[in-house]
């Protein structure tokens, strides 16, 4: 199930990234389009916790668990790491898709998710790196490299963007991490994202202010997006309620290669499906996925042995 869990939040976290990019075309500020995203998020969390009595006493267990040191500050802070992504989701997806910005996140995460798991960041522990662990992760960044060559050839993509999001893919394993640790204190997934959702909200909101002090121009409500695409925050806590419960089943890097199966997946459909994003699919491109798809079936039928 944690696998399966895997699978589908990489691809809600792709079709979150569409969501996004569009309402930041519309509003011609991304930071407003991640604003929205986790603002609407933390206003459903709010009612949960409000409605759901086991839910409040998870959240008031973070605070108590700070206070007995069972958690560290630090802990406590990787929705920072989530607000970060929505935040670079939403200006670079319009710039170059939801197919290179999903490559720059794995390429990320999987380097990173080594370095979380053998120094036992998640409440998994020190997971020994093993020999078909180590390969899965090669083979990942190999596909990564393959479709992130594809789209640079002759294109003309901007490197700014690719970077970005290879950045808070680093920042995305040690999420994963430090969320499985505040989700075995409360023992409520709700809970653990609805502290992520608070922290993250904040850190957008501060970059939101020094943004609107350092620059000119309107703060205008995004007018004209379809419908659809404000359901990105519904989305967000889909993908970090997912990721706190089933880190602590398989592991940061297990959980990270298999999320790359849904989400390159879904990245690919999606690209395809919009016409200004649809020449840039090809061969090559589809051949990266697919070494990161075998990649990620490896690490599964690893952890399923183990």
């Amino acid at each position: 199930m944690a696998l399966i869990g895997g699978l589908v939040a990489g691809a809600l976290l792709s079709v979150q990234s569409r969501m996004n990019g569009v309402i930041s075309t519309h509003s011609g500020r991304p930071v407003e389009a991640a604003l929205w995203s986790f603002g609407s998020g933390l206003v459903v969390l709010c009612l949960i916790v409000a409605s759901v009595p086991k839910v409040r006493a998870g959240v008031r267990t973070i605070g108590a668990a700070l206070r007995d040191h069972r958690l560290q500050w630090w802990q406590c802070i990787g929705g920072a790491s989530g607000g970060l992504l929505v935040g670079v989701q939403s200006w670079s997806v319009p710039i170059v898709g939801v197919a290179i910005f999903s490559i720059g996140v794995v390429g990320g995460q999987t380097l990173s998710a080594l370095l979380v798991d053998r120094i036992g960041l998640a409440p998994t522990g020190v997971q020994h790196i093993t020999w078909t662990r180590t390969l899965a992760a090669a083979l990942a960044v190999v596909g990564v490299i393959v479709s992130a060559t594809a789209h640079s050839g002759g294109q003309g993509v901007s490197i700014g963007p690719a970077l970005a999001a290879f950045g808070v893919g680093c920042l995305l394993a040690g999420q994963q991490a430090v969320n499985g640790q505040v989700n075995r204190v409360t023992g409520q997934t709700m809970a653990t994202t609805w502290q992520n959702f608070l922290v993250g909200l904040v850190v957008l909101a501060v970059i939101a202010a020094v943004q609107a002090i350092s620059t000119n121009g309107s703060w205008d409500l995004p007018t004209g997006a379809p419908w659809w695409a404000w359901f990105g925050g519904i989305l967000g806590i889909g993908v970090i309620g997912v990721m706190s419960w089933a880190v602590g089943e398989i592991g940061v890097l297990v959980f990270g290669l298999v999320s790359v199966a849904g989400q390159l997946l879904a990245a690919l459909a999606l690209d395809l499906a919009d016409a200004s994003t649809r020449d840039q699919v090809g061969l090559q491109l589809v051949l990266g996925l697919a070494i990161t798809l075998v990649a990620a079936g490896g690490a599964g039928l690893a952890a399923a042995r183990a």
